[in-house]
C-alpha cells in the first residue's frame, strides 16, 4: 500500500489478470474505488512509457486514413474550401495554443490529421476530374492505345479517345475496352474501330466493389468492347509525355512477357512472366483459382515481396561489387551507396511493372526503408511505416479504401510489431558466427551441410512466423472484401515463398541482365522449374479439404472495429496493447451475427438472386454476368461457382419473367414484360421489374425508379414478416463517380442494358 492506496507495481508484476488477486492480498477485501485508482495509475504509467517511446505519433497515420474514410462515406461532394479552411484553422489553433495542456494539444493534432486526410481526398478528386459517359453508346472511335494486356482469348485495352461520335460534347479521358482475337496491335498505335461502351458500373451489391469509383480516379470514363475490325492508322505526334512513357513501358513489358512465356511455356510460363512483369493475362482462370485457394495469389501481383526482393538484389549486387574493388570499402560508405542504388532500382522496377496500386505502395515503403539506411537510421520500424502511409494518403488517398492498401499495411504493421520486440541486429551475433563459436567450444566446427541445414531451419521458422502473423492481420480485410479465407494459406506460403525468394526471383533478375547477351533462355527455364514446383504445391494445398472457407459478408462497422483493435494491438509497445483484444473480440462478434439478405436485385432490375426453401440463393433473370453472380454468391458465404447448374435451379422462368417461392412460402416474381405487371401485383408478395410499377400495386416492388435511385438493392428479413431495404447508395448520394441519376422517360419497349463488366478485378486499374 502507498498512502492507503494499492501499490500500482502489482500491475507490472502480475499483469491485468493478476491485479485483482494482488489487491486481495494487500487489502483483504475489494473496494471499488481503490481498484479504479489502481487501474488509473497503471494506465497513466503505461501511457507515460508510450509517450517516452513517442508511440502516439504513430496514430497520426490511421487518423489521416480515417479522414479519407469520412470523405468517401459522405453523401455529397464537399466544397474544396471547407476542409482547407478547417485544416488551416486547426493548424492555427495548434500554433496559438502550443503551450496549452498536452491533452488539448493531442486532441487538436488528432483532429488536424483527420482534416488533412479529408483535405487530401478532396483535392485528389478535383485533380482526377474528367468526363464520364452518361448512357450506353455505340459508335466509331478514333483513339491511341495506351496499354494492352493480352490473354488467351484476346486483350484488354486502355485507350485515349481522340474522337467518338459527332454528338458527344464531353469526351472521356480514357476508355477501357475488351478485344477478341489477337490482331497485330501494340501500345502507341493509332486505331479506328467500332465500339460499344457504357458508364463504369456501380457496385453489384450494397457494400460491394465499386468499380466506378476506381475508374474515376484512373480517369476512365467508359468501359465496353470492340465490335468490329480494328484499323491501324498512321502515327500521330504525341505531345503528352506521360502517354509516351506509358506506351514505351507497356511495349517493353509485353515484349518481356512474351519472351518469358515462349521460353517456358504453359501456365508455368504465365506465372513466371507475372512474377517479373506483372502481366497476368496469360494465367488461366483455373490457375487463378488454385493460387487463391492455396492462399498465395498475392505472389503474382507485383507488391511488397517482389519490390523488396528486387531492391534487395540490387543492394547486395552493388555492395558485393564494391567490396571486390580493393580499398573501396575502406574509403567510401558503400552501404549507403548500395542503398541509393537500390532506391533507383526499386523506382525503375515500379515504372516497368506498370505502377499499379500495390506496386506504388510497396515502392514508397521500400524507398523509406532504404532511405533510412542511407541516413544511418533503423530501416524496419513502425515510424517508417507511418511515413509511408502519410505519403500514400497525400498522393493517392483513394487507395486507402482498397484491399491492397489495407492488407499490405496490416501485414507489415503486424510483422514490425512482432519483430521490434527482438534486440537490434547489432546486438546479436550473425547466425554463422554463433554457430562457429559453439563449434569451437564443443569441438570441430560443423560442416557446410550442417550449417546450411541449421540456416534452413531458422529461415523456415521465420517464414512460418511471418506468414502466420500476416494471415492473422489480413484476415479481417480479406473477409470484408472477398468473403474468403484460406486456413491452409500458412502451408501454401511457407512452401511457396522460399521458392520465390531463393529461386524464381533471383533467376528472373539475372535473366533480365542476360537478355542483351542472348543468354537468358536457361535462366527462364530454371525459373519455369520453380514456377512448376510452386504450382504443384498450390494444387496440392488447394485440393486439400477445407483449403478455402467462405464467410458471409461482414459489415463496415465490424471491419472498422477489428481494424481499430489491430491498430491498438500493433501501435502500442507496452502492456497497453493487450486492451486491443477487446475490440477485436467485439468485431468478430459483430461479424458473426450479421443478417444475410433474402433477395439481391441487380441495379438494372433485369436479374436477381433469391433465397429459396433450401436456404441457398437461386439466380434468375437475364443479363447478369458471371462476375455479378460470383459477387452475390461470395457475399452469401456460398462457394458455388456461377456456372454451377444448382445456381439457377428452382425458379420457373420464361422469356417474360420468373416466379419463385421464398423460404417462408411467399411468392416472388421478376416481371420483364410491362403488361404482366397488373396481374403480378395481385398474385405476388415481392415484385422486381425494370419498369415503373403501377401506383395501385400493393406488393413490395423494386421498380425502375427505385433501382435508378438506390442502385443494386438487398432485402433483409426484419424479423416481423417484412423486409428492410438496403441500397448500394442513398437516395441523396451524389458524388463525381456516381452522380445522382436524372429522371428519364419510361420506355415500355426498351429494357435497361446490362453494363456489368465480366470481371473488373482480373486486371487492376492503374490510378493516375
Amino acid at each position: 500500500m502507498q498512502n492507503g492506496r494499492p501499490d500500482p507495481s502489482i500491475w507490472r508484476a502480475s499483469g491485468a489478470v493478476g491485479v485483482l488477486s494482488g489487491l486481495r492480498d494487500q487489502v483483504g477485501t475489494f473496494r471499488l474505488g481503490e481498484i479504479f485508482q489502481t487501474l488509473r495509475l497503471a494506465w497513466v504509467e503505461l501511457f507515460e512509457a508510450e509517450m517516452a517511446a513517442r508511440r502516439p505519433f504513430l496514430w497520426l497515420a490511421p487518423l489521416s486514413m480515417g479522414g479519407v474514410l469520412v470523405y468517401f462515406v459522405a453523401d455529397e461532394e464537399p466544397t474544396v474550401w471547407a476542409p482547407l479552411g478547417l485544416s488551416f484553422g486547426l493548424l492555427t489553433a495548434l500554433v496559438l495554443f502550443r503551450n496549452a495542456r498536452s491533452g488539448f494539444r493531442f486532441v487538436v493534432i488528432g483532429l488536424l490529421a483527420i482534416a488533412l486526410g479529408f483535405t487530401s481526398a478532396t483535392l485528389r478528386t478535383a485533380r482526377s476530374d474528367a468526363p464520364i459517359l452518361q448512357d450506353s453508346a455505340i459508335g466509331r472511335v478514333d483513339a491511341v492505345i495506351e496499354t494492352i494486356d493480352w490473354n488467351a482469348k484476346g486483350a484488354r485495352l486502355l485507350v485515349r479517345p481522340l474522337a467518338f461520335r459527332n454528338d458527344m460534347v464531353d469526351l472521356p479521358f480514357r476508355f477501357r475496352l475488351t478485344l477478341k482475337g489477337r490482331p497485330a496491335l501494340a501500345a502507341g498505335d493509332h486505331i479506328a474501330t467500332t465500339i460499344r461502351v457504357t458508364p463504369p458500373p456501380v457496385p453489384a451489391r450494397p457494400g460491394g466493389y465499386d468499380f466506378a469509383r476506381d475508374a474515376y480516379f484512373a480517369r476512365i470514363g467508359a468501359v465496353g468492347s470492340i465490335l468490329g475490325a480494328v484499323k491501324v492508322l498512321s502515327p500521330i505526334e504525341q505531345k503528352d509525355w506521360r502517354l509516351t512513357v506509358n506506351v514505351t513501358v507497356d511495349r517493353m513489358r509485353n515484349a518481356l512477357t512474351d519472351r518469358i512465356v515462349h521460353a517456358i511455356g504453359g501456365q508455368s510460363g504465365a506465372v513466371a512472366a507475372a512474377l517479373i512483369t506483372g502481366k497476368r493475362g496469360y494465367i488461366s482462370d483455373e490457375t487463378n483459382e488454385i493460387l487463391r485457394a492455396a492462399g498465395i495469389y498475392h505472389v503474382v501481383s507485383i507488391s511488397g515481396l517482389h519490390m523488396v526482393l528486387a531492391a534487395g538484389m540490387v543492394f547486395f549486387f552493388v555492395r558485393g561489387i564494391c567490396v571486390l574493388v580493393p580499398g573501396m570499402a575502406l574509403r567510401y560508405p558503400i552501404k549507403q551507396g548500395a542503398a541509393f542504388a537500390a532506391m533507383l532500382g526499386a523506382t525503375a522496377y515500379d515504372i516497368f511493372a506498370g505502377s499499379e496500386v500495390a506496386t506504388e505502395r510497396s515502392l514508397v515503403m521500400t524507398l523509406i526503408l532504404f532511405g533510412a539506411i542511407l541516413v544511418g537510421r533503423r530501416a524496419l520500424s513502425m515510424r517508417n511505416l507511418a511515413f509511408a502511409a502519410f505519403v500514400i494518403v497525400a498522393i493517392e488517398p483513394e487507395t486507402v479504401m482498397g484491399p491492397s492498401f489495407q492488407m499490405s499495411f496490416a501485414a507489415v504493421a503486424a510483422l514490425i510489431a512482432a519483430f521490434e520486440r527482438l534486440p537490434p541486429a547489432s546486438d546479436r551475433l550473425p547466425a554463422f558466427l554463433s554457430t562457429a563459436s559453439k563449434g569451437i567450444a564443443d569441438g570441430p566446427p560443423p560442416g557446410v551441410m550442417l550449417r546450411a541445414g541449421r540456416w534452413l531451419v531458422r529461415h523456415g521458422k521465420v517464414v512460418i512466423l511471418t506468414t502466420l502473423l500476416a494471415e492473422m492481420a489480413t484476415g479481417p480485410f480479406a473477409a470484408f472484401h472477398f468473403q474468403r479465407f484460406q486456413p491452409l494459406g500458412l502451408i501454401g506460403n511457407a512452401l511457396a515463398i522460399p521458392l520465390i525468394e531463393l529461386a524464381a526471383m533471383p533467376a528472373g533478375f539475372i535473366g533480365v541482365l542476360a537478355i542483351p547477351f542472348g543468354l537468358d533462355g536457361p535462366l527462364w527455364r530454371f525459373m519455369g522449374l520453380s514456377a512448376d514446383l510452386m504450382l504443384y504445391v498450390s494444387r496440392w494445398v488447394a485440393l486439400t479439404p477445407y483449403a478455402t472457407r467462405a464467410v458471409p459478408a461482414i459489415s463496415l462497422a465490424a471491419v472498422l472495429t477489428l481494424a481499430f483493435g489491430l491498430l491498438w494491438l500493433t501501435l502500442w509497445s507496452t502492456r497497453l496493447r493487450w486492451i486491443g483484444l477487446l475490440p477485436i473480440a467485439a468485431g468478430f462478434l459483430m461479424g458473426s451475427t450479421g443478417i444475410r439478405p433474402d433477395i439481391v436485385v441487380a441495379r438494372d432490375g433485369l436479374s436477381l438472386a433469391a433465397r429459396g426453401p433450401d436456404g441457398r440463393l437461386a439466380v434468375m433473370g437475364k443479363g447478369a454476368s458471371e462476375f455479378v453472380v460470383a459477387q452475390w454468391l461470395q457475399a452469401d458465404g456460398d462457394l458455388r461457382q456461377p456456372s454451377d447448374p444448382s445456381v439457377k435451379s428452382g425458379p420457373l422462368c420464361n422469356a417474360t419473367g420468373c416466379i419463385a417461392k421464398l423460404g417462408d412460402g411467399r411468392i416472388l416474381t421478376l416481371t420483364l414484360q410491362m403488361q404482366d405487371l397488373v396481374e403480378d401485383c395481385k398474385a405476388a408478395t415481392v415484385i422486381v421489374t425494370p419498369f415503373d410499377a403501377p401506383d395501385e400495386c400493393v406488393a413490395l416492388t423494386i421498380d425502375r425508379s427505385l433501382s435508378a435511385e438506390r442502385g443494386s438493392i438487398e432485402l433483409l428479413p426484419n424479423g416481423k414478416g417484412g423486409f428492410d431495404l438496403r441500397g448500394a447508395r442513398q437516395a441523396s448520394y451524389d458524388r463525381p463517380w456516381s452522380p445522382k441519376p436524372k429522371p428519364k422517360p419510361n420506355n415500355h419497349n426498351e429494357d435497361s442494358p446490362n453494363t456489368e463488366p465480366d470481371d473488373p478485378t482480373r486486371e487492376p486499374i492503374t490510378p493516375r
